[in-house]
């Protein structure tokens, strides 16, 4: 479990920077259609972050559940 909480960190703070990153251009950089590309793939990859957060938090409520009805 430690491994996935660790990897899961790490997409997460490479998505923080990258969203960080492209908060940093200029107005005019994000209005192209590279800029526009750029947010859609860093919008993608925040989805897969919250994904794989949401099946880790659903895997542990059921090891807990079954811990509890031991």
């Amino acid at each position: 479990m430690s491994a996935e909480l660790k990897l899961l960190r790490y997409l997460q703070e490479r998505v923080n920077k990258s969203t960080k990153e492209y908060e940093g251009r200029a107005a005019e950089q994000k209005q192209t259609e590279l800029g526009g590309a750029d947010a859609k793939q860093l919008s993608g990859k925040q989805e897969k972050v919250e994904l794989l957060m949401r099946r880790l938090a659903d895997k542990l409520a059921k090891e807990n559940e079954t811990e509890d009805g031991r």
